[in-house]
């Protein structure tokens, strides 16, 4: 990045920087080890994802002669991926070196990771029956022969090859593929002396490798791990002929056709092997070849065994549940009665689980709207819409089948929620539904509906809704119900576009919100009025947006932003953006609402959206911002966001160039996140 001439990062660098802070949380020695270790998975995890679509990306536009769309509009794209490899081998030598720390520091507390080599004896029977028992049976093996041009690998997985080299010196290879989707990455074995013993899957296959290739003649054989990650891109077919369903089932399949973009592979494989790699794959320049360690796929360490140290990981916390639901059991009259905001993990997801577990059965209900773009494997909220459509309630589910990874968990969903009689829509054409709203109907005592509408910044997925925080909103606020309802009538009938007065959707109105509110706090510093404008979000990238802040705070506005990912704003660069300042949070949970607080001339105006300020979510996406209306809930989240602003222990200061220093002051320490739970707790005693 050319720090002199520029007024943005660009977002894959940004992106790189975010990753960084994730790596920083693995060095943190002030957090619990096996946490530290899951932290390391979180890097991995997000760098596959990174260049699955992002590298493969700008690689695809170059091989293709068209310019990508860099915010940075001096850079060359060839630079661009210099640039990103350049920092990713810088980053990758912090994390090997990370790792090799964390791995001794587990070991000091009696948790040891041993290999084919160091495997002691009195273990051995048990990994031997383990493997002969277990997981000989479930091997893909699959052997290269001279006339052999390609062999096509699996995506999310990782692979062993095998090298063979014979008594006149010629070599022989084989792929084993190591089936971490079907088994533990991590086999517990057997404790000796108090000591916890745990062996990567895959040193188990090498401590079988002679049985497994024994019809072959060899002198010499290794395995070393090899990982390819492939362009992930997903086109859909257009055709009017097969259903939307047909379309995305059949991009899912070619994207198993995707081409490679990064091979990562063990350093210590001999030469003549990698040559073969790279002439099987057929990798050219702008492929990223990675040398690494004997381990790759370490995403799985997120999923690494506790082996009962709970010492060694994050304490739990207790949600909380709203203190108007401990006086009120009955949702519906507690929802009629006031807003209620829920700020999870802090709060109980359990009630927005109850809240439909007892609209699916509650006589008077009789319909039930939702938009999914996500959800868990055992989705107990889609368990709750089959429910209440074999209840005779009329049940809408749109499905966002594009939510990228969940394509094909979301296809499968569909077809069992048709079967059990929930009426499917598939979005929008030409623009994803990524908003996260609902409305229940039910019938009144006097015949006439009541209508409730929620509102989430997040997924409806109790299994994410545990680690990251997000808002819901309840409200039988009748304008923004009714609103809300609107939606749903747009995706039933994509040719009702309504002016909306209070929510706003995108695309064509959370660009316009934001706008407006921007030009009416520079106004109101104009004439001696509070102004301030504050935002949350995990991404800004819209160059449009971001001029408009800079315009904010040229004339004096203070601009404060917590944002936890992409961030191409340049703060507090002299004449530019002197009263912007940027904060990033990389902690225990993953920071996860938007939200947009507008001064206002000291009447503060909230909205809690599913939207970044990304072009993406404001042009092509079908988002949905929501006001808070409640001043108690308005008082709360300005609350949690100032807790969150002022973290001088988990805050990061967003600036140019890759480092990004913790945010300290002489203040009383505040770790937003529990200061925000302690917040909470005392606000529902």
């Amino acid at each position: 990045m050319n720090k002199s001439n520029t007024r943005y990062i660009n977002r894959e660098i940004s992106w790189l920087k975010f990753n960084s802070r994730v790596l920083q949380e693995a060095m943190d020695k002030k957090n619990p080890l096996l946490e530290r270790l899951r932290f390391l998975g979180i890097y991995s995890n997000n760098l596959d994802e990174f260049y699955k679509v992002r590298y493969a990306y700008i690689a695809r536009m170059i091989q293709f002669r068209r310019k990508y769309n860099n915010i940075v509009e001096e850079q060359e794209d060839a630079d661009l991926l210099e640039e990103i490899n350049t920092t990713v081998a810088h980053q990758q030598q912090k994390y090997d070196k990370l790792y090799e720390q964390i791995i001794k520091e587990l070991a000091r507390e009696k948790t040891l990771l041993i290999d084919e080599q160091t495997l002691p004896d009195v273990q051995k029977p048990f990994v031997q029956d383990f493997f002969e028992n277990k997981l000989s049976h479930n091997l893909t093996i699959l052997y290269w022969k001279p006339g052999d041009k390609t062999l096509t690998l699996r995506d999310n997985v990782f692979y062993l090859i095998v090298t063979m080299i014979k008594k006149n010196g010629n070599q022989q290879y084989a792929l084993i593929e190591v089936p971490s989707d079907r088994f533990s990455r991590f086999l517990v074995l057997p404790d000796i002396n108090d000591k916890h013993y745990v062996m990567f899957l895959e040193d188990v296959i090498r401590y079988h490798l002679r049985d497994i290739f024994q019809f072959f003649k060899f002198e010499t054989i290794e395995a070393k791990s090899i990982k390819l990650t492939k362009d992930a891109d997903l086109s859909i077919d257009n055709d009017v002929q097969i259903s939307y369903m047909e379309s995305v089932a059949g991009a899912l399949k070619e994207r198993l056709k995707g081409l490679p973009v990064r091979l990562v592979y063990d350093k210590t494989m001999n030469i003549q092997t990698l040559k073969f790699i790279k002439k099987m794959f057929d990798l050219d320049k702008y492929d990223n070849l990675a040398p690494g360690g004997k381990y790759h796929n370490k995403k799985d360490f997120m999923k690494f065994p506790a082996l009962g140290r709970k010492d060694l990981e994050y304490k739990k916390i207790i949600p909380v549940i709203p203190k108007i639901l401990k006086v009120e059991k009955n949702y519906f009259k507690a929802f009629a009665r006031e807003d209620t905001l829920l700020y999870t993990p802090y709060y109980d997801y359990s009630v927005f689980l109850k809240f439909l577990r007892g609209a699916a059965i509650d006589p008077k209900v009789k319909k039930i709207k939702i938009t999914i773009y996500r959800v868990a494997d055992d989705s107990q909220v889609l368990s709750a819409l089959i429910n209440a459509a074999k209840n005779g309630k009329e049940v809408t589910a749109v499905l966002e089948l594009r939510a990228r990874f969940d394509e094909a968990h979301n296809i499968k969903w569909s077809q069992q929620l048709q079967d059990e009689g929930v009426k499917v829509v598939f979005g929008v054409s030409g623009l994803k539904v990524h908003s996260k709203i609902g409305i229940v109907e039910r019938e009144a005592q006097r015949g006439a509906a009541e209508k409730y509408a929620f509102v989430s910044t997040g997924n409806f997925h109790e299994g994410t809704a545990r680690g990251y925080t997000d808002f819901i909103l309840f409200t039988a606020n009748e304008n923004i119900v009714g609103q809300v309802d609107d939606v749903f009538n747009f995706f039933n009938a994509n040719y009702l576009v309504k002016q909306y007065k209070d929510i706003a959707v995108s695309p064509w109105g959370i660009r316009r919100k934001l706008i407006l509110g921007i030009k009416r706090e520079i106004k109101n510093k104009k004439l001696g009025l509070p102004s301030q404008i504050n935002i949350k979000v995990n991404s800004i990238c819209d160059k449009e947006i971001i001029e408009y802040l800079y315009e904010a705070s040229r004339n004096g506005v203070e601009v404060r932003m917590v944002v936890r990912g992409i961030c191409s704003i340049i703060p507090q660069v002299p004449g530019l953006s002197d009263n912007i300042k940027v904060v990033s949070i990389v902690d225990k949970f993953l920071e996860h609402p938007r939200l947009y607080w507008f001064k206002n001339a000291g009447d503060d105006i909230i909205y809690i959206s599913s939207a970044d300020i990304m072009t993406r979510n404001l042009d092509h996406r079908v988002e949905v911002a929501c006001p808070v209306i409640s001043l108690k809930n308005k008082k709360e989240i300005m609350r949690i966001f100032d807790l969150g602003f002022e973290d001088n222990v988990k805050g990061r200061l967003i600036q140019e160039g890759l480092e990004e220093p913790y945010q300290k002051n002489r203040k009383k320490k505040n770790r937003s996140q529990e200061s925000i739970y302690q917040y909470i707790k005392e606000l529902n005693k």
